[in-house]
């Protein structure tokens, strides 16, 4: 037998390991364990997709990144000093630096700093969120949303899912997913705003549906595009957590702080429930020093906020405008993207758009194909409008 292991194989060996599992143990359960390695395998295909995508959408030809819903104005002038003055340094371990960044996300939410975790972006903490709850039963979620479809890649080792269809106005069906939540139900994810559609639930049906539903499952709220809502502070489920419910929320700073190369995000929660999220990932020690200097220094830079807001709302605008004058309907959006029914094919529509310059992404469900388009400056929006025209005509 060779000796040379698998470089993934190796990858999963040493996530379950730093999860408390084995191949060889009996519990958690084989299914379990399985279930498991089916969320890694899909997490880590997929980030091997989006450095691909990155790949092209960085090539000399593109003329505008419109695919991955990154901040084309970030990160802002306050984070570059940061990370600057912080890299010198960057030999000692971060943990005065993260230390200080629990602390001022947790005065910034009006929560403690034992309930505030780290991570590397918001993506491992959703993978651990996953892994956790794999563990315990089902995970319920909208029929399309962030995560739903990942676990359909890998029929042999797939997270046990219970999928709820979105309404006919593309919300998530908040009564239909109280009335499912059973005893293994184990998670409700919901993803608000929703991503692909940029669709968001009214804060009072969501905190109502909290309530009702955290004492018998845990309710995660991934928050990532929330910064763009009408009202981030009363839009978010904070709330929830000050009441000392069974809510976990997820959030980013990959989308308005501009962080999505220097990986930064946080889970709020219940400090019991953080506390065995922690066996399912770092714990915040993969946070570099000078990511978390600079994550500082963005939330204290509220100018650059909301000149990102600004400029966003105008180059949003820009693009409903473009739409409706090529006679297409679209999806109001509270995120930094925007989802509309196309009339061809959607891989069609994206090699089309990467032939002029311009990559974008492309979406099938409810028997129709979709465009999802990240919101850039407005050169890139007026790109992306000389490419469209080009590519349906």
């Amino acid at each position: 037998m060779s000796s040379i292991i698998n470089r993934r194989d190796w990858l999963k060996s040493g996530l379950l390991a730093s999860a408390g599992l084995t191949f060889g143990q009996s519990t958690p359960s084989y299914a379990s364990q399985t279930s498991q390695l089916g969320i890694i395998n899909v997490y880590a295909e997929r980030e091997m997709e989006l450095a691909k995508e990155a790949m092209l959408a960085a090539a000399p030809q593109i003329k505008a990144r419109l695919s991955s819903n990154e901040n084309p104005w970030g990160p802002s002038a306050s984070a570059i000093k940061a990370i600057t003055e912080t890299a010198p340094k960057a030999f000692l371990y971060a943990g005065g630096i993260t230390m200080e960044l629990r602390k001022t996300i947790a005065d910034m939410h009006g929560v403690a700093p034992d309930q505030v975790l780290l991570g590397a972006g918001s993506s491992e903490l959703l993978m651990a969120s996953l892994m956790m709850a794999a563990t315990k039963g089902k995970v319920m979620m909208a029929e399309t949303c962030y995560i739903s479809g990942r676990d359909a890649r890998d029929e042999s080792a797939k997270m046990p899912t219970e999928k709820v269809a979105l309404t006919k106005d593309y919300q998530y069906d908040l009564d239909a997913m109280a009335t499912r939540v059973g005893s293994d139900t184990a998670m409700i994810y919901v993803c608000n705003p929703n991503n692909p559609t940029g669709v968001m639930l009214p804060s009072a049906k969501l905190k109502s549906f909290c309530d009702a539903v955290s004492p018998k499952s845990t309710v995660l709220v991934d928050e990532a595009y929330i910064d763009y809502a009408p009202n981030p502070a009363t839009d978010s489920m904070v709330d929830c957590i000050k009441k000392g419910q069974n809510v976990l929320i997820l959030r980013t700073l990959s989308k308005l702080h501009g962080f999505a190369g220097l990986r930064i995000g946080y889970a709020l929660g219940q400090p019991e429930i953080l506390k065995e999220l922690r066996k399912y990932c770092s714990g915040g020690f993969t946070v570099s020093a000078t990511s978390a200097a600079a994550a500082v220094a963005s939330f204290k830079d509220k100018a650059f906020q909301e000149m990102v807001i600004k400029n966003t709302a105008e180059s949003k605008k820009f693009l409903y405008d473009t739409l409706k004058s090529m006679d297409y309907t679209y999806l109001p959006s509270d995120a930094n993207f925007v989802l509309f029914p196309i009339k061809i094919k959607g891989q069609m529509l994206v090699q089309k758009m990467m032939a002029e310059g311009v990559s974008v992404r492309s979406w099938a469900f409810d028997q129709q194909n979709w465009c999802r388009v990240s919101i850039g400056t407005m050169d890139e929006m007026k790109a992306f409008k000389e490419a469209f025209t080009k590519s349906v005509s």
